[in-house]
């Protein structure tokens, strides 16, 4: 029986052994193919593509750079321009707000003027409104009572109550 276990512990050591080195003579020829030997152009070569690799990345990296700087610009100047906007929006509103006032206030005197006139008789008012600016003799009388304002407008001068009862019919007022 120890024989039996001699010869197989033999066996299997050569079977082992043989396996493991056929392994290495393949691994060895494998890796001298995958490997070929590199010339010297080949070195030069793989050298440039490289050093163009280098200018590539560099390259790129400065447009990074660029960009970045040009966002930057870009957003301060939305910022500049949303300030601006903003200011332009509040001068706009002040501005409404102070063209209603003006009209208020001109309709306001334009009425109080009007009640004025009417409470004249029409030989008294017929002389001073006819020295006035046309636009505001249009709007005193805009704001009468047509009796009233067809009285005055009788006593004016014919050429100005000619024009100015051409600007009402235009306007369709009085």
């Amino acid at each position: 029986m120890k024989s039996v276990i001699v010869i197989s512990v033999v066996t299997f050591v050569l079977i082992f052994g043989g396996v493991l080195v056929l392994s290495a003579q393949l691994n060895k020829a494998a890796g001298d193919r995958g490997r070929p030997e590199l010339a010297p152009d080949d070195y030069a070569a793989s050298e440039r593509v490289f050093h163009d690799m280098e200018l590539e990345r560099d390259r790129i990296q400065q447009e990074r750079e660029e960009l970045k700087m040009r966002q930057a610009r870009v957003q301060i100047q939305e910022q500049v321009l949303s300030r601006g906007n903003k200011q332009l929006l509040e001068t706009v509103e002040r501005l409404a707000k102070a063209q209603k006032a003006y009209i208020s206030e001109k309709d306001n005197s334009a009425t109080k003027l009007a009640k004025m006139y009417e409470a004249m008789k029409p030989d008294q008012a017929a002389p001073i409104l006819g020295s006035l600016d046309p636009d505001v003799i249009l709007e005193i009388m805009a704001r009468m009572k047509d009796r009233q304002a067809a009285k005055i407008l009788a006593r004016m001068d014919p050429a100005l109550a000619a024009q100015l009862s051409t600007r009402m019919s235009l306007k369709g007022g009085a």
